[in-house]
């Protein structure tokens, strides 16, 4: 795979926000270049696209049901295995509808008063407190951590959160810093800038938003949201140990296999 920057970016025609997570530093090493690939959705990718991502063996879509009927199913590199682990990313059709309805005092109404950054919180916190949404991840993770997957992809649609909290999962549990891992989050927004101020820019001039600002909280990475995460395993689990033990049924076995799989030493 061929990567555009420092940070494992793949310029791709069809979707923006796809990157591998290889020489990221965790405990003992860094994580393996090819082998963990993080996504927003691959609905529109190209011929050409497909191409790069050839060596992909497995595709994780966090996607719910709406959102594939809503935007077209994944387009698979040839032989590419399709895993379905949807997880709730919100009252996603209400934004929806709202945004598409015109109705600006409506929309100040849903998104106004940082009722959108407060809603991003909860979806956060849902990640980890809902046990359903638990069990998806849980899933992800065994499949991280079979060599035989890989090298693997996972993404949602925009790719940023249910997207940014698996890839916190891997890191935390391999060991990575903090820094690392917020770093890693918030790069979402580096690129998705460009794309999201054309979005904005229609909305406004198109009358369907009075004010199209309301939506960047939606639209953005913040750390509080990430901290929120986090903020959750602790208060449910007391450590992200546990977390993973107790909440994802990943044991020190489990948790070996994923260090084999992905960290390279020296």
């Amino acid at each position: 795979m061929q990567f555009d920057d420092e940070h494992g970016h793949i310029r791709l025609d069809g979707a923006e926000n796809v990157r591998d997570l290889g020489g990221l530093p965790v405990a003992g090493g860094t994580v393996a270049p090819g082998r963990l690939l993080r996504a927003d959705a691959l609905d529109k990718l190209t011929g050409a696209d497909l191409s790069a991502l050839a060596p992909v063996r497995t595709v994780v879509d966090f996607r719910t049901p709406h959102e594939i009927t809503t935007n077209g199913a994944d387009r698979l590199p040839e032989g590419a295995r399709y895993v379905d682990l949807p997880v709730g990313g919100g009252s996603l059709e209400l934004f929806y509808e709202v945004i598409g309805s015109g109705d600006h005092a409506r929309q100040q109404e849903v998104f106004g008063g940082g009722r959108t950054a407060e809603a991003l919180i909860r979806i956060n916190r849902d990640f980890v407190a809902e046990p359903g949404e638990r069990a998806q991840f849980a899933a992800a993770l065994r499949l991280v951590a079979d060599a035989g997957s890989l090298p693997l992809l996972f993404h949602c649609t925009a790719g940023k959160d249910r997207t940014g909290w698996m890839a916190a999962i891997v890191l935390t549990a391999l060991g990575a810093s903090p820094d690392t891992i917020m770093a890693d989050y918030l790069r979402s927004n580096d690129y998705h800038r460009e794309s999201y101020a054309k979005l904005l820019g229609h909305l406004g001039e198109s009358g369907l938003m009075k004010d199209p600002e309301l939506l960047r909280p939606l639209l953005e990475q913040r750390p509080e949201y990430l901290e929120a995460a986090f903020d959750e395993v602790t208060a449910r689990f007391g450590t992200f140990d546990a977390y993973l033990a107790d909440g994802l049924a990943a044991d020190g076995a489990a948790l070996a296999r994923l260090r084999d799989a992905l960290v390279v030493t020296g």
